[in-house]
């Protein structure tokens, strides 16, 4: 990856950062507190409850989507950008330009999907009682 790219990654990464910590800080604003409606019936309390759970769902994977980012200019700065942490390979550009906050190239995801489905298709007999999907993945290397 060339500088030029990594600079417009990082521009990215930035302004999306921006935008998720413009639309928590306004979710945080507009949340209700719990009680706030008194003398609501129970209607309101419960339509008030729901949506101010759903704010907070909404909130709590802005943050996860957020600690990606933070964590992908850490890797940045740290010089591991763009490197698949499974392999060590490098993940190629065009990847990162639609996901700049993965860590992981398309090679190793694939086998990881595979594995998730295998694991859940087998749930519930004792193969997969006995194995977690980290062993399963290093057997099937070895």
């Amino acid at each position: 990856m060339t500088q030029k790219e990594l600079k417009a990654i990082k521009a990215q990464l930035l302004q999306d950062r921006a935008l998720l910590l413009s639309g928590i800080s306004r979710i945080q604003r507009v949340s209700t507190p719990p009680g706030d409606l008194e003398g609501g019936d129970v209607c309101d309390i419960a339509t008030s409850d729901r949506d101010r759970e759903l704010r907070l769902r909404l909130s709590e994977r802005e943050r996860q989507k957020l600690k990606e980012i933070e964590e992908a200019l850490e890797r940045i700065e740290e010089g591991t950008f763009g490197i698949c942490e499974r392999c060590g390979e490098k993940i190629p550009f065009g990847r990162l330009k639609v996901m700049p906050s993965t860590t992981v190239c398309v090679a190793c995801k694939t086998k990881e999907e595979k594995q998730r489905k295998l694991v859940e298709e087998t749930s519930g007999t004792p193969l997969a009682r006995e194995m977690s999907l980290g062993e399963y993945g290093k057997e099937e290397e070895e």
